[in-house]
């Protein structure tokens, strides 16, 4: 069966200005596509341009930042043409397209309970009055697990831990049947086991209301068993990507290599140090014509120095892409 694209981003650039006229070129030149009922996963070093790329999508750059161009398309709606809104995000956001913010701990309205966000939220994007909203918001927190959804309602943010919290950012997805989760790092500060709970309980709302999902991860092995395929970023650019299998047992750029090297493995009896990369991610503030991983790479040659950036290209099975000029050797 033909699958259908659900959205589709084409040449996204974003920079932030600085003092001194100095531009961050946070996202340079991204293109993915997310089709129905699938996962995909973002996934890369912390500054890399995987949450800005989100919040392009979404259009929540503020100044000093500004998506300069590209184009986005969701659902055959064009979002974004050549980097200027072409549509009425506040009909789509929450409504069409939810994205749950990385920190639960400050995503939440401290002065507002729970029940009051919800309901606001839910009338907002629904035609309903405030006691149908907050039966619907009752029934939202319930669908996520949390006991006592009545009496959670009440509560103010501080009085729920931090997984109950994600559990609440959830829940307005789930209220408005979003078509869309953008989950931006769902998992952080919490603990391994609710970091588990969480990513199946994503996974439970795209079954129930077969929506599509965006995990934004540093964590390549948080997403090995939940999604269809993997985008890799470095330096503001997809370095590689293609169906999680392939990414997992054949990965080509050696950047991809080292996150896989840096997973703890279950099977490893003896104790073993984690492999990490070397050195940092580079500054994206005029960064040089070639391979921003060429400083950190060990397969590096003088080719990777000398030679321009390299395109993603196809590399192995089909969707497999890689942006390194070694991608087609053999090690």
């Amino acid at each position: 069966m033909e699958k259908q694209r659900l959205l589709e981003c084409t040449d996204l650039h974003t920079s932030f200005f600085m003092e001194g006229n100095r531009e961050v070129k946070a996202v340079n030149g991204v293109s993915y596509y997310v089709d129905k009922g699938e996962v995909v996963a973002v996934v890369g070093e912390s500054g890399c341009g995987k949450s800005v790329t989100q919040m392009s999508v979404m259009q929540l750059i503020k100044s000093p930042g500004k998506v300069l161009s590209g184009d986005v398309v969701f659902d055959g709606i064009q979002l974004l043409k050549d980097g200027k809104p072409a549509a009425d995000m506040n009909k789509i956001r929450g409504n069409q397209i939810a994205m749950i913010f990385q920190e639960p701990m400050t995503s939440l309205n401290p002065v507002f309970t729970v029940g009051e966000q919800i309901v606001d939220i839910i009338r907002q994007h629904k035609k309903l009055g405030r006691r149908d909203a907050w039966k619907l918001g009752e029934e939202s927190l319930a669908a996520v697990g949390i006991p006592d959804a009545a009496a959670r309602m009440k509560n103010y943010p501080f009085e729920m831990s931090g997984g109950m919290r994600q559990r609440v950012l959830i829940a307005f997805a789930v209220a408005l049947e979003s078509e869309l989760i953008i989950a931006d790092e769902p998992t952080t500060a919490l603990d391994v086991t609710v970091q588990a709970q969480v990513m199946e309980l994503l996974m439970d709302i795209k079954k129930r209301n077969n929506s599509s999902i965006i995990v934004v991860t540093h964590n390549l092995g948080l997403v090995s068993r939940y999604a269809d395929r993997i985008y890799v970023m470095y330096a503001g650019r997809i370095i590689e990507s293609g169906t999680t299998e392939e990414i997992l047992t054949n990965p080509k750029h050696p950047y991809t290599k080292g996150l896989l090297a840096a997973v703890p493995k279950l099977e490893n009896k003896k104790r073993e140090n984690l492999v990490p990369i070397d050195g940092a991610p580079p500054s994206l503030v005029g960064l040089p014509d070639r391979c921003a991983f060429y400083p950190r790479c060990a397969y590096a040659t003088r080719e990777c120095e000398q030679k321009a950036y390299p395109c993603l290209r196809l590399v192995e099975k089909a969707d497999h892409y890689a942006a390194c000029h070694l991608a087609d050797e053999e090690e």
